[in-house]
């Protein structure tokens, strides 16, 4: 073995750390909190969005299904995500196809805050068996509470209705003008 002293070893470390980090980034996909997993012929990432969750909210959900032995995204499957937390509360719902071949959308409302353990299902087709992958755990914020809200940039005015109280100085419908 050769030992590397002073500069040398300085630019053996630095292509060595360059290498560990290009082929950890090479091919990466990877959306930011997403969850990867398997099943016996499927490989399968899963996203949220807004992430983390919050209670109360439709929080949609992104599913990417691959096969495990091509690597060749799957279409036309069908599947669902399910969830169940603490205090006995579940909910489930199934995917829908995207544009994007391989990849689908569900959403799921959390009803209450904390942690849920959380699966995938998933077949080619209805002549296949459902593949179900390891749960994973998932921690739900709390909701916010009613008036935390901004208004988007884009709402629209609303103009101030009239008092009720005051009285009406209009004349009515038709009427002339009053002198």
């Amino acid at each position: 073995m050769i030992a590397a002293t002073g500069r040398g070893a300085r630019i053996l470390l630095a292509l060595g750390t360059m290498a560990v980090i290009a082929s950890s980034c090479a091919g990466s996909d990877r959306r930011p909190n997403e969850f990867r997993m398997a099943t016996e012929s499927f490989s399968i990432r899963v996203s949220p969005d807004p992430s983390p969750p919050r209670a109360l909210e439709q929080i949609s959900w992104t599913v990417v299904v691959t096969d495990k032995e091509t690597g060749r995204p799957i279409d036309g499957g069908e599947g669902r995500i399910f969830a169940s937390s603490r205090d006995g509360k579940n909910i489930a719902n199934g995917f829908a196809p995207t544009e994007q071949v391989g990849t689908y959308r569900t959403t799921l409302f959390f009803v209450t805050a904390g942690t849920w353990a959380m699966g995938v299902q998933f077949r080619r087709d209805s002549t296949q068996v459902l593949e179900r992958t390891e749960d994973w755990t998932q921690d739900v914020r709390t909701a916010e509470e009613p008036g935390e809200y901004t208004l988007p940039s884009s709402a629209i005015p609303v103009a101030p209705r009239p008092d009720s109280t005051a009285p009406d100085s209009s004349a009515p419908e038709g009427a002339a003008a009053p002198r």
